[in-house]
């Protein structure tokens, strides 16, 4: 019992034992007031306050006997134009997130890696951007880290193209391999291309100091798994269930994933679009980043209206947290449809 409420009984036992009942029934009542007014501190109330929940970084879920999850290496907030649609009507790209209720200056880009737990292997499939794009990512190894995954566990990296935000957390700030016991694995094609004495990027309609930080970084972080990189070929199984998918045009190599177990299956998409408001509504706009635009349009139409007949399930890199979900025509744009949320994986 709080020292409130035995102060307050106290006071209205006195007041009906006292023969001055009015006087000290008025004085009582003062008192009464009084102690309610005074604060009451509650310990327990005041910690659970000070404790702080972050909002989930991993979703995990089931596709037939593999366990699979997408983790958050974290998200940026940054102009849509001119980067992630540079040739498109600025009007409609104010349209497109206004619709949505975005912010029309402020788009948000996901960094989302998907870890497979086939059986046999325990596979991650591009590593996040580490610290090469500043604050607000770097998220990766500690959500993994929330369901139970170490880094040293995983014994595969596949990846799925060489820009710095699916290969910058391949080192870690130390200097070190980030997941020092995998074998990485990369398209031949990717492999070759960020490999050369001289890469060009003139084509990529980004400021040039921009075209520099992503040749810089492909030499960094593919440098250091020279001696661990197996290349594979369009159509190759990289492990039992997971399967390459040529997706070229955002770079010359990108591939898409096909996770297979049992009857079912999901696809990871990688770069093949980045949100609905902009190339699932408008599969024809391009981003800056794009090395071959038309190319990068085709392979998008193609790799969607598979998932589209084949009903399957696909991971989005760039899609809001945890970015996983089907696509679906309507006339001539396709949409996004978010899976249900699952407490249980």
């Amino acid at each position: 019992m709080s020292l409130s409420i035995r102060l307050v009984r106290a006071v209205i036992q006195a007041v009906q034992r006292s023969h001055f009942r009015t006087i000290v029934k008025t004085m009582a009542f003062l008192l009464i007031a009084l102690i309610l007014t005074l604060p009451m501190k509650s310990p327990t109330v005041n910690a659970a306050h000070e404790e702080s929940t972050p909002n989930a970084g991993a979703y995990q879920f089931q596709v037939g006997s593999f366990k699979v999850a997408t983790i958050s290496d974290g998200l940026l907030t940054l102009p849509p134009l001119p980067t992630y649609a540079p040739t498109a009507d600025p009007i409609e790209v104010e349209r497109a997130m206004v619709e949505r209720f975005w912010s029309p200056s402020d788009l948000s880009l996901y960094f989302n890696a998907t870890y497979v737990d086939t059986g046999a292997h325990q596979v991650l499939i591009d590593t996040g951007a580490g610290i090469e794009l500043g604050a607000g990512l770097a998220k990766l190894a500690q959500n993994l880290r929330s369901i139970g995954v170490q880094p040293r566990d995983i014994d595969t990296v596949i990846i799925t193209h060489a820009h710095p935000d699916h290969i910058g957390g391949i080192v870690s700030p130390d200097g070190q391999l980030t997941f020092p016991n995998a074998q990485y694995y990369i398209s031949a094609t990717e492999w070759q291309f960020w490999t050369t004495p001289t890469i060009d990027l003139s084509l990529l309609i980004i400021p040039e100091a921009f075209k520099q930080g992503i040749v810089a970084s492909a030499q960094k972080h593919l440098g250091a798994i020279a001696n661990k990189v197996s290349q594979f070929q369009p159509n190759q199984e990289i492990v039992p269930g997971i399967t390459a998918i040529a997706a070229p045009g955002h770079t010359p190599g990108q591939s898409a994933l096909q996770i297979k177990s049992e009857a079912s299956q999901l696809m990871v998409t990688a770069d093949v679009f980045f949100n609905e408001a902009f190339d699932l509504e408008h599969p024809e706009w391009q981003t800056g980043f794009d090395f071959n635009p038309q190319q990068a349009a085709e392979t998008r139409r193609r790799l969607l209206d598979q998932v589209i007949q084949d009903r399957t399930m696909v991971i989005a890199y760039h899609m809001p947290f945890p970015a996983v979900g089907h696509i679906r025509l309507r006339g001539d744009r396709y949409e996004w449809e978010p899976t249900l949320w699952q407490f249980e994986p």
